[in-house]
């Protein structure tokens, strides 16, 4: 599925348009940021933002950063902007990363500078400790700290000349949902060419506005939410992951009080709004003007946003914005995403095994950029309605990934041609029907039992879906190899489930009756149930589940227990056993 080649004067340096927003509209918001998500704490003016991205360069170009990697590891703020653009404007190769001294992102900080090797670190003056800085002088001994407040100082710069489509504009650590982070390298020509995309899919212009709560760092949050508005000169509104995840309803206060049109992520944060937010809460809210409300990032569900724009039509939410969207960091970030105001479509697809599975059609690609659907473990292109694995080729995808020598390199694993076109594997799987794209899963998320596929997020689905849901936050499916399935070589199948915050353990025990809906649903039994306590299942900085990292810390005891269930399967004798001493059986049912 390939779409209609578009001129290139479609793809500006993103530079150039800042620097033409700052003329034509000197005065317009650019950027505010939203203390605690709820009163203005800074913002800036087009003009203003342009001026400081300037500074910002002609700091990193005296300091000899030009063409080396530098670490942004600042706190969700316009800082964290105005120093990213500075090296775009610079030249210098921008790394996004969480905060320093965040603990959370304190072990994905030491594995990106070990890797990335680079030169220069911005963080605020006092994050500066001389222990855990000679902790990271040791992975990267030319590294040195830069105080944001002293980069963002001085007089500006030029604006620079327009770079070169392949120069390197910055690394995308990936979430390492189901590895370790890898640094995707996006070039001006990916940005220019995904942003173009986003533009035609989108069909905003200036008169719209942003609020967005997503990580800084991440992909969908820096790319989607930040350099797509400021490309078509519109107003983006931020605040912090944690404003949100405390209180959901911050973020769609600011959409009514700001309002914005546009707003996005991932699935489970449509659900925990509908979670945390109750009726009466949400007839105080206005989100009529809420027109495109994009999700992507991991799996969309059907059920998760018909329940959003169930609890929130008497706040005047038009179920029509809903914009479903497919993409990767390996691809810059948008890949296929529909017609605006279409709202979900579904398809029933088959099931290996007899039954279907509803899922959300993502749209379709632009520019020139095609989707293919090859087999997983293969390079044989599937026919049309096929499920496999989902392969991208366009002017968006990324070159390689980052070398600790300073190289670039692609995985010759996920490289592909096809027609003579260099294409790239997801690592996801889908099937392209009547031209659009649905979305199953993630092919490592495939649990395979007795030779039927099972995707994790079905299972996770089927989970939440039965009466009393309300009591987990999040419910990870996970298989287990090594002899421990219901036959030699086959997998088995744990489902681990979170309380939600300040949940607790349901009675009577939901247990056995999430087992035989599995069980009826999905035609096999879990081996263990497992419930875990708010916040234990491991997650990426973005908030996807690690389900590998979650599987590690159950075989190695890691992981608090409240509540342990073995299902007894009728006429077969379990062969997944815990040991009577290990401490996830005691005090369980």
């Amino acid at each position: 599925m390939t779409a209609p080649a578009s001129p290139r004067s479609l793809a500006p340096d993103l530079v150039a348009q800042i620097a033409g927003h700052a003329t034509r509209r000197s005065d317009q918001v650019a950027l505010r940021f939203l203390r605690r998500g709820e009163e203005v704490e800074d913002e800036v003016t087009y003009a203003g933002l342009h001026r400081s991205a300037q500074v910002v360069a002609c700091n990193l170009k005296a300091a000899g950063l030009v063409g080396r990697p530098v670490l942004v590891a600042l706190p969700q703020g316009l800082d964290f902007v105005r120093c990213f653009l500075g090296c775009l404007y610079a030249g210098a190769i921008a790394v996004p990363t969480p905060a320093l001294g965040d603990p959370r992102g304190a072990e994905r900080i030491l594995r990106i500078v070990e890797h990335a090797q680079p030169a220069a670190l911005i963080a605020p003056g006092d994050r500066y400790n001389p222990d855990a800085w000679a902790t990271l002088r040791t992975l990267s001994p030319a590294l040195d700290f830069v105080a944001a407040h002293d980069l963002v100082s001085g007089e500006p710069g030029e604006t620079p000349p327009q770079r070169p489509a392949d120069d390197i504009a910055f690394l995308q650590y990936t979430s390492g949902s189901t590895t370790n982070p890898k640094g995707v390298v996006v070039t001006g020509g990916n940005v220019s060419a995904n942003l173009a995309m986003i533009q035609s899919a989108f069909a905003q212009d200036a008169t719209n506005s942003t609020v967005s709560w997503l990580p800084l760092h991440h992909d969908m949050g820096l790319l989607g939410c930040v350099l797509e508005p400021l490309s078509i000169g519109a107003t983006a509104i931020l605040m912090s992951p944690l404003s949100f995840l405390q209180k959901p309803v911050r973020w769609l206060r600011a959409m009514d009080r700001f309002e914005a049109t546009t707003a996005g992520a991932p699935n489970f944060a449509y659900d925990l709004c509908v979670r945390a937010i109750d009726r009466d809460q949400a007839r105080t809210l206005d989100l009529s003007r809420w027109s495109l409300a994009f999700c992507g990032s991991e799996p969309v569900r059907a059920g998760t946003l018909t329940r959003f724009a169930d609890r929130f039509a008497a706040s005047g939410f038009p179920a029509g914005a809903f914009y479903p969207c497919y993409g990767l960091a390996e691809a810059t970030l948008f890949v296929t995403g529909g017609d605006r105001g279409s709202g979900v479509q579904t398809a029933s697809l088959p099931r290996q095994g007899g039954g279907a599975i509803t899922a959300v059609c993502c749209g379709y690609p632009r520019n020139g950029t095609a989707i293919s659907v090859v087999e997983p473990e293969g390079t044989r292109r599937l026919p049309a309605d096929a499920i496999g694995e989902i392969c991208v080729a366009g002017e968006q995808v990324s070159p390689g990934f980052w070398q600790a020598d300073g190289s670039v390199r692609p995985d010759p694993g996920r490289e592909l041609e096809i027609d003579g076109r260099r294409y790239l594997r997801t690592g996801d799987l889908g099937t392209v029907r009547d031209g659009s794209l649905y979305v199953v899963g993630r092919c490592k998320n495939m649990i395979i039992v007795r030779g039927m596929n099972i995707y994790a997020e079905d299972v996770e689905q089927t989970v939440l879906r039965q009466p009393g849901a309300a009591s987990w936050g999040a419910v990870a499916a996970l298989g287990v190899l090594d002899g421990r399935g219901t036959e030699e070589g086959d997998e088995g199948l744990i489902i681990v489930c979170e309380l939600a915050r300040g949940g607790e353990l349901p009675a009577p025990d939901p247990l056995p009756a999430l087992a035989e809906a599995i069980s009826e649903t999905h035609g096999i039994l879990p081996l263990d149930i497992f419930v875990v306590p708010h916040g234990a299942i491991t997650r990426t900085v973005s908030g996807k589940l690690q389900r590998d990292a979650t599987r590690l810390r159950l075989k190695n005891r890691d992981l608090s227990v409240l509540r342990h269930f073995q299902p007894i399967r009728i006429g077969r004798t379990p062969i997944h056993r815990l040991p009577s001493d290990n401490p996830h059986t005691r005090g369980t049912s």
